[in-house]
């Protein structure tokens, strides 16, 4: 008996979903839209049947399957990914957040229009198809209730205002605030800012707000775009960002998501200077950050000494963790006279989940107080959720929120962000690039204090958050050696260090082993402001997450490229931005300010040099020493378009540079990239060019050069650094122009 294998069904889940629920021509025409050239034409039916004829409608859908089953994943996917849009804003929240935006922006035809399609789906689809603009708003109406899924994404600013601002949607001046903003984030004047207020209604959830969506044009990027023909071309785009903020005049605080820091401050600064009328150089916005932490090992809180009050008691009534993800959570409340940990002890056994979670989303105390010199008994409750919300500022007594803030402060549980001033960021510059270097983005306590960084400053100045501690450290002792668990200790500050057989192995202080995360972002766009004055043209685009271009900078009377890289010491990272270096040698030569230590010479036909050797003296007014820095490009000058004469240059043993006259310099990484060229470079000085394959590849466990490198790698070099010699077998280094009398007699250089 035969099988028939069955293919594959291609066609997404989101899709198919689509195709099964939705009303026939509403899915038909969501189906068949075109939204870029990379989208195929599915060339569907364009006359849908009678929506009573149910055996004709369903003998539909199965047609579209069918049809849409004979295309790829890949040709699919622009549809999978509309079909999730459209779905997300047709489920219970999302259906509601789409009706929100649609009441306010939709005129009266429209607004009938959208009322009479017959269910959630086919709304979604038909504001999709009919009204974009309206959609998108939407889309960022439903995510802004889940600001603080987004992590990293995500700020909360108070603000700090006398009289409580009566402020709506139509109250804000759209193109004064767009204005404002264009001009802090120095966009081009093609550039456009465009900002859109919209009014969000009270739910059970949250007080009334005011939402604000500004898109604005990111800095020029570019991608590869293999043609049909094999070869590559750079495609140039302007990717589009969006910023949401939402500001509660209840709570006096502003709440915004954007991928990118500066853009976040930016932007609330904006709202909070032209829209709510707030002096910032008196009073600027704080950006506060609450650590919950210290409620993993105890959920008591002891009264501290706070001057002026005096505390009865202070009580943990409410702890909220989150079980995996946002969606899961777990809840306790007590009342005052209750022991919360002894009720979780009780009810949900010892060692339970308060003890072991991963991170507290809420937190609610009571405190019960009553001011010196005043007999009368008061209470507060303060309630925290996640690391950036507090109730405290929706206070009407200012005394109440500033015996909140106190409190939180004793506790540990409180840091305000406080701007790190520029002759501080310039004392710690060289601390800082180091920081930025580095291949985690963890770093411990211990490491810090190498440096000599101030943890609870770059805290303050948003540099570093808090993580958990270290759960194990290396023990390097005469009689210990291994891994060592961290315990807690009696002493206060310090922790107990037990062998990898339960040895002691002694006790170290607590801030050693605590964990910080570098908010990177936030670390380079700091960088960048610190390196901007070097510049005589700023134009800052993001190449690869280790390379920006910085803009230009003028040498004897000519504008070079200025770049910035990290990481180059691992020799991976140095090879793949080579590749992309010289995908750019039109930009002509430029300079590489590299954080790194150890560093090619060259990457593409640029000039690398290590941005801390060319730092200036402290009592210069200008953070770098410009005279050194322009001689070391003119030095480097000749060997960035390739010397005078092929050869290869190791900067170790396992990285170097080939140079070629009239080519650009080209990075390898490994001893079988260097040694084949090594190899090519001797053969071409000796007059004989080709080698035959297996002298070119002797002692190697591979057969041919292109075993030796990456696909992308070698693709690039084949035929412009490498290529076949006269007969079949043999290779050779391609030198144009070169003849024997020009050859070296000592191609091979050694490490420097």
């Amino acid at each position: 008996m035969s099988v028939v294998s069955r293919k594959a069904n291609s066609i997404g889940p989101q899709v198919l979903a689509l195709i099964e629920d939705a009303r026939i021509d509403l899915a038909r025409a969501a189906l068949a839209l075109r939204e870029g050239d990379n989208e195929p034409d599915f060339n569907l039916p364009e006359d849908c049947p009678d929506q009573v004829d149910e055996e004709a409608v369903e003998a539909f859908r199965q047609g579209l399957i069918q049809t849409l089953s004979d295309f790829d994943q890949d040709e699919l996917r622009p549809a999978e990914q509309r079909s999730r849009r459209i779905r997300s804003l047709a489920d219970s929240k999302g259906a509601t957040s789409l009706t929100t935006i649609v009441k306010q922006q939709l005129g009266d035809d429209q607004s009938l229009e959208f009322d009479r399609q017959p269910d959630r789906l086919c709304r979604s689809i038909w504001v999709y198809l009919n009204a974009r603009e309206t959609f998108e708003d939407a889309e960022s109406f439903h995510f802004a209730r889940q600001f603080r899924d987004h992590g990293k994404l995500y700020d909360a600013f108070e603000v700090d205002l006398e009289n409580h601002v009566a402020l709506d949607a139509v109250g804000i001046d759209e193109a004064v605030l767009a204005t404002r903003i264009k001009e802090l984030l120095e966009l081009k004047p093609e550039i456009s800012c465009t900002v859109k207020a919209l009014d969000l209604p009270a739910t059970d959830a949250h007080p009334a707000s005011i939402m604000l969506i500004v898109r604005h044009g990111g800095p020029l990027s570019s991608v590869y775009n293999h043609r049909h023909d094999g070869r590559r071309a750079t495609i140039y785009y302007r990717p589009p960002n969006e910023a949401t903020l939402i500001y509660t005049p209840s709570l006096r605080q502003i709440e915004i998501c954007a991928d990118n820091p500066v853009v976040r401050q930016t932007v609330s600064n904006s709202f909070a200077e032209v829209a709510l009328g707030q002096d910032l150089s008196q009073k600027p916005l704080t950006w506060k950050r609450y650590n919950l932490t210290r409620f993993r090992t105890s959920l008591l809180l002891q009264p501290p000494t706070i001057d002026g009050y005096e505390l009865k008691f202070s009580r943990v009534v409410e702890a909220e963790v989150r079980l995996g993800h946002w969606g899961r959570k777990l809840q306790l409340k007590v009342t005052v006279e209750d022991n919360i940990e002894e009720v979780a002890d009780q009810y949900l056994g010892a060692g339970n989940i308060f003890q072991r979670a991963e991170a507290f989303s809420r937190i609610g105390i009571a405190v019960a107080y009553n001011r010196v010199g005043d007999e009368k008994e008061r209470t507060l409750n303060i309630t925290i959720a996640g690391t950036k919300s507090c109730n405290l500022q929706s206070k009407a007594d200012p005394e109440d929120r500033s015996l909140g803030f106190d409190l939180l402060k004793e506790w540990g549980i409180l840091s305000a962000f406080r701007q790190i001033s520029p002759d501080d960021l310039r004392a710690i510059f060289p601390q800082l690039v180091q920081l930025h270097d580095r291949v985690e983005d963890e770093v411990s306590g211990g490491y810090l204090l190498e440096l000599g960084l101030d943890a609870s400053r770059l805290i303050e100045g948003g540099l570093l958050e808090r993580r958990d501690r270290q759960d194990v450290v290396l023990i390097e002792e005469d009689d210990l050696d291994g891994e060592g668990t961290i315990k807690p200790s009696a002493t206060g500050g310090m922790v107990r260090i037990v062998g990898p057989f339960g040895e002691d192995a002694g006790k170290r202080p607590a801030s050693d082993v605590e964990m910080y995360t570098i908010n990177a972002q936030w670390l380079h766009e700091t960088l960048m402001r610190l390196m901007k004055p070097l510049l005589s043209r700023l134009a800052a685009q993001i190449l690869d997450p280790d390379l920006t271009l910085l803009g230009t900078i003028q040498v004897d009377g000519t504008e070079a490229p200025i770049y910035f890289a990290r990481r180059l010491n691992d020799p991976k990272t140095a090879q793949r931005l080579d590749l992309a270096l010289r995908a750019r040698n039109s930009a002509g030569v430029g300079i590489i300010l590299a954080a790194s230590e150890e560093m090619p010479s060259h990457l593409g036909p640029n000039v690398v040099m290590p941005l801390l050797s060319h730092l200036a003296s402290a009592d210069d007014e200008i953070l770098f020493a410009r005279d050194g820095l322009e001689l070391a490009y003119r030095s480097s000058l000749s060997l960035a378009r390739g010397g005078v004469s092929p050869r290869v240059v190791r900067t170790s043993t396992q990285s170097g540079t080939l140079y070629i006259p009239g080519k650009e310099p080209l990075h390898l990484a490994g001893n079988d990239q260097l040694t084949i060229f090594e190899r090519l470079v001797v053969a071409a000085g000796q007059g004989s060019p080709d080698i035959q394959v297996k002298a070119l590849m002797d002692g190697f466990d591979s057969r041919s050069p292109q075993q030796a490198f990456r696909k992308e790698m070698w693709e690039s070099i084949r035929d412009v650094y490498i290529g076949t010699g006269a007969k079949r077998g043999y290779w050779r280094l391609l030198v144009a122009g070169l003849t024997t009398k020009d050859a070296v007699e000592s191609p091979i250089e050694e490490p420097v």
